[in-house]
């Protein structure tokens, strides 16, 4: 089942995993599924957001002030990476809170 991305979701790793820095890209080790996967610099710096539970909306904010991206694409690139974390095994999207601005 794919996962259905809302910006009301938080997310964290999860524990089945290992991962190391290379240089400002990161290696994760998935421990049940024995599959290494590889994060480019961006990646790499949502992986490091998510190391405790987070909101997507923090992570887009977070994102947006440290990288030129618009907002819209900023806010599909990390959809599309939780969903992609996600379908690997590599996070815990544990519970969902209120949009405070109801959107």
């Amino acid at each position: 089942m794919t996962l259905r991305i809302s910006n009301a979701f938080l997310v964290k790793r999860t524990a089945n995993q290992v991962c190391c820095d290379m240089g400002g890209e990161s290696i994760i080790l998935n421990l049940k599924s024995g599959i290494y996967y590889s994060l480019d610099e961006v990646g790499a710096r949502i992986w490091g957001l998510i190391e405790q539970p987070m909101a997507i909306t923090a992570i887009r904010d977070a994102i947006l002030s440290e990288y030129d991206v618009q907002a819209e694409v900023c806010e599909r690139d990390i959809h599309t990476f939780i969903e992609r974390m996600d379908a690997a095994g590599l996070i815990e999207v544990p519970i969902e809170v209120k949009d405070e601005v109801g959107a």
